[in-house]
């Protein structure tokens, strides 16, 4: 990602399963507490799988007037703009400021979109007749997450919607990055938003495989690299964060989080999964202008799956080598299951959060490391630690895998 401007992350917004805002996620994450319980948002108890992290005591009128008519919305929308929102407050942004770049790039990553409101326009049509469906499907579109944001701020923006799955969240921040490092803008807002606790969804990942059943002590439940993991709980929420040139920011006197060094993703191909995961952070890692032993923190992927943590965690072994077993290396996902495309985003925040406090939040539920999974885990509790560099990785279902290399803003 070499180019004539540095990117630098200025603003934070998140909302997660265990916690609103960036204070509330990050004291979650260093008290090793999760957001993972029963699913309230249908009824689940017939189900094999009954649990998710769901965001609680989410009011979309919070952060969305009535004008926007918020009811009409799907609820990954409303957490994207929610999330848009604290990041921009996060950087000591307004509208006066962002109205001064013309346009304002907006880029988000999803997944799935609106699809609570198809099931809802769905379930009408199937009840009712073809003829008495949801008037405003049509805001399920992907593009919503990204629009709305625009719709909010009220001024010139260029949008953009990129959908790979869990990793969407990343490459929407590194699609962004880039425009800003070629001169196409100035400033920037983008992230990742995913609602994705409805039953066509529970079911679909289910029956794929995807999700544990172990429905016993949820808040306990989602273990990544633990020995008794048994595999992954969906989530839902957003991260947003706003991008800036160091130029812009400096000139600005915004708060200067960490700057956005390397970026790669690469596709799996059957049977050759772990070296898809090689390829992102290896070449992530030439991006960035990065030797291994640069690297001093990993912000894994780190799903709670038996097989992809075990295959993760061989890459990291493969690409750091003798370092490998140097790097700290934490999963969130413990803590907030996994939001899909937000999932990313929120790993972004949590690093640029470690940066900023020289502490490295331990991954929840991880109790008795599987040893299958050879890294240096950071279990039990925080570790204090300054990290320099860091790298986050991100894997979606479809094979996409995603590296991104952050430095602290000292």
């Amino acid at each position: 990602m070499i180019g004539r401007n540095r990117v630098v992350i200025t603003g934070l917004g998140v909302l997660a399963a265990n916690g609103i805002g960036k204070e509330a996620f990050w004291n979650s994450l260093l008290a090793g507490e999760s957001g993972i319980g029963p699913i309230t948002n249908f009824d689940a108890r017939e189900l094999p799988w009954q649990c998710a992290g769901e965001i609680k005591n989410f009011d979309p009128l919070d952060f969305v007037e009535r004008r926007h008519k918020p009811k009409r919305e799907s609820r990954s929308s409303l957490l994207s703009v929610a999330a848009a929102k604290l990041a921009i407050e996060d950087a000591n942004a307004n509208e006066t400021l962002l109205s001064k770049s013309d346009p304002v790039l907006i880029t988000m990553g999803s997944t799935l979109s609106g699809l609570d409101l198809v099931e809802t326009h769905n379930r009408r049509i199937e009840s009712n007749g073809l003829n008495k469906g949801l008037l405003y499907v049509s805001t399920c579109l992907h593009i919503k997450t990204a629009s709305i944001i625009s719709s909010y701020l009220g001024i010139p923006t260029q949008i953009g919607t990129i959908s790979n799955s869990c990793s969407a969240g990343l490459d929407a921040i590194a699609s962004a990055a880039a425009a800003i490092q070629d001169g196409r803008f100035e400033i920037a807002i983008a992230g990742g938003s995913d609602a994705g606790v409805i039953p066509s969804v529970v079911t679909g990942l289910g029956y794929a495989g995807l999700l544990s059943t172990n429905n016993n002590n949820p808040a306990a439940a989602c273990r990544p690299f633990d020995l008794s993991r048994t595999g992954g709980y969906l989530g839902e929420g957003a991260g947003v964060v706003i991008l800036e040139s160091l130029e812009h920011a400096l000139e600005r006197g915004a708060p200067v989080y960490a700057e956005v060094l390397g970026y790669n993703t690469t596709a799996d191909y059957e049977g050759m999964e772990c070296h898809g995961y090689e390829l992102s952070m290896s070449r992530a890692l030439m991006n960035a202008n990065c030797m291994p032993e640069d690297i001093s923190y990993i912000n894994a992927h780190g799903s709670s799956s038996v097989q992809l943590d075990q295959i993760e965690t061989e890459a990291i072994n493969r690409v750091f080598g003798t370092h490998a077993n140097r790097i700290p290396v934490t999963s969130i996902k413990g803590a907030t299951g996994n939001p899909l495309a937000g999932g990313s985003v929120m790993q972004i925040v949590s690093t640029v959060l470690s940066f900023a406090n020289e502490l490295i939040p331990q991954t929840t539920n991880l109790d008795v490391p599987d040893p299958l999974c050879r890294v240096d885990h950071i279990y039990g509790a925080p570790r204090r630690f300054k990290a320099d560099r860091a790298m986050i990785n991100s894997r979606g279902v479809g094979g996409v895998n995603s590296s991104m290399v952050l430095k602290a803003f000292n």
